[in-house]
């Protein structure tokens, strides 16, 4: 597996097809689905450095859902970024679990782990 690997977990194709690319062309390697089971089966040994989730997956339980991932991984080294619609929700009100970023702006945060993370070459 590629040193740098970002997963996104989103019922939302067009979004998965846009971003995985993105992702792939500053170099990381991206594994996007919409099945959680999928998920946590291939980030087991692909230990992901993030993982996009999209709120929908567990509306109101976002937490509980990075917990299970989380305690998924022989690793505890992911971090996590749950993508929601509401543009007021900050990451204050996750208890530090993860971060919450407004999904019209995963873009900006995507081209900021692409600049800290994956090779650019």
């Amino acid at each position: 597996m590629a040193e740098h690997v970002v997963f996104l977990l989103d019922n939302d194709k067009d979004f998965l097809n846009l971003y995985s690319k993105l992702l792939q062309s500053k170099g990381c390697q991206v594994f996007a689905t919409d099945n959680l089971f999928l998920l946590l089966k291939y980030a087991k040994t692909a230990l992901p450095e993030w993982i996009f989730i999209d709120e929908n997956f567990a509306p109101e339980h976002e937490k509980e859902l990075v917990k299970i991932i989380d305690k998924s991984l022989p690793v505890h080294h992911t971090h996590f970024a749950v993508m929601g619609e509401r543009r007021g929700k900050t990451s204050a009100d996750t208890d530090q679990g993860f971060e919450f970023v407004y999904k019209p702006a995963v873009l900006e945060k995507m081209m900021e782990i692409t600049k800290n993370s994956c090779n650019l070459h």
